[in-house]
């Protein structure tokens, strides 16, 4: 129950970034997704179950303040990581530093594929174009700003 406050507050830290920071970040339309960060973290550090549902409460507070585009999209893309990145609790441990980056890179990547390839389901654009257009420079800026934050906070300390 301590820890409430704390998840709201950084929450509300996770929010305020990405609307207020993430738009001086964005290159050539392309921005980091602060809440997946928080999100990540919390799920590595409670399991698959809190991820989950701080991912879909999370994803629905940004689909209801305008941050997502389809109402619900964000959520479910969201809950998905949240949920993959439950398996790596307590594991971080075991996993070298590469490995268990790269798992986190792999749970971005499926954050934003889902959401991508569910927002231009009637574009024509071809889903290669997508991929690197938009979800592979999106998962590296992201994963950038995980592995900085866990460099600076280290899940492993907290």
């Amino acid at each position: 129950m301590k820890k409430v406050p704390l998840f709201f507050g950084f929450s509300l830290l996770a929010v305020l970034l990405q609307l207020i920071v993430a738009p001086w970040l964005t290159i050539q339309g392309i921005k980091p997704d602060f809440p997946l960060v928080l999100i990540l973290f919390v799920a590595i550090l409670f399991g698959r179950v809190y991820g989950q549902l701080y991912g879909f409460g999370f994803g629905l507070i940004v689909d209801l303040i305008g941050m997502g585009s389809f109402l619900g999209l964000s959520a479910l893309a969201k809950t998905i990581a949240g949920f993959l990145a439950g398996y790596l609790k307590d594991k971080r441990s075991r996993l070298n530093g590469f490995t268990f980056y790269t798992f986190v890179c792999f749970i971005i990547f499926i954050h934003y594929l889902v959401f991508f390839l569910i927002n231009f389901h009637s574009a024509e654009y071809p889903v290669q174009f997508i991929v690197f257009r938009y979800i592979l420079p999106d998962t590296l800026y992201t994963a950038v700003f995980f592995i900085v934050s866990d460099y600076i906070f280290s899940i492993e300390k907290i």
